[in-house]
């Protein structure tokens, strides 16, 4: 009959607690899938900028998947890159091509702009009767 240390018993009692220690898993009764959907209801929009008196809109509740892509690209290459692409999927390609192709936007209003869509797509602006803060 083979004998037992008493370090492998204290290390056998010290696993035990360690196991005992750990929390379940999920239960099927705790455990509940989270439904979506890729169908994008009738969304609500707020004016962005104008060119010559027409208004340019985006969303004014910015769908999660903007918001993941911008963390993702941010991290991937850096603020810049990933705050123009959430802005350019914001307000759609011919809304940004018309930004893109004027004339007199400045830097000063451009990064207006970039602030702006970031707030809306974290949920830190507040929209009042269309206009932002």
């Amino acid at each position: 009959m083979a004998s037992t240390s008493p370090a492998r018993t204290r290390q056998a009692a010290a696993a035990r607690k360690r196991a005992a220690a750990k929390p379940n898993p999920i239960t099927d009764e705790e455990f509940e899938v989270v439904a979506l959907s890729s169908t994008v209801p009738d969304e609500e929009r707020v004016p962005l900028f104008s060119i010559d008196g027409r208004v340019y809109t985006v969303p004014k509740f910015v769908p999660q998947g903007l918001s993941l892509e911008f963390v993702r690209l941010n991290r991937q290459f850096g603020e810049n890159v990933a705050a123009v692409r959430l802005l350019e999927r914001m307000l759609g390609a011919e809304a940004y091509e018309a930004l893109e192709q004027c004339p007199t936007l400045d830097a000063e209003q451009m990064q207006k702009i970039l602030d702006m869509s970031q707030k809306l797509a974290f949920g830190k602006a507040e929209v009042t009767e269309g206009k932002a803060p």
